[in-house]
Parts: C-alpha cells; sequence; structure tokens
C-alpha cells in the first residue's frame, strides 16, 4: 500500500476550523482545528500523510447500506 507524505503549512486557525496550504501550488484545505496535533499553532510546518484505507472504504459503505435500508 502506497502512502503519501506532504508538506503543509499551518496558515490560519480560527475556533475550530484550520487552513492549510498544500502542494506546489498552495492549495488551501480547510480542516477541523481538532485533527491538528497538540501544539500547533499557525505558521507550523506539519507533515500529513496519506494513506488509502479500503477497511474504512467498506466500513462506510456498510453504514450507507444499513441507512438506506432503514428508509
Amino acid at each position: 500500500m502506497t502512502v503519501k507524505k506532504e508538506k503543509v503549512f499551518v496558515d490560519s486557525i480560527n475556533e475550530k476550523i484550520c487552513t492549510v496550504l498544500a502542494g506546489e501550488k498552495s492549495f488551501s484545505i480547510s480542516l477541523s482545528a481538532d485533527m491538528l496535533p497538540s501544539g500547533t499553532s499557525e505558521g507550523d510546518w506539519l507533515i500529513m500523510t496519506l494513506k488509502k484505507s479500503d477497511r474504512v472504504k467498506r466500513s462506510y459503505r456498510r453504514s450507507l447500506k444499513n441507512i438506506l435500508e432503514k428508509l
């Protein structure tokens, strides 16, 4: 399984939303501030790790199937 690591810059943290800049073109991404490591502040650099998870995908599909069956 391939794991991708990307450097991201913490641009702003406003209440519960954090904006990070990622990639060579500094794409803006909004995240829940709860996802940040403890002690993170504006101006910090982080390493974001992205990994495909088939297990999580299957779990969400089962949940969605259960919801649709109830409807």
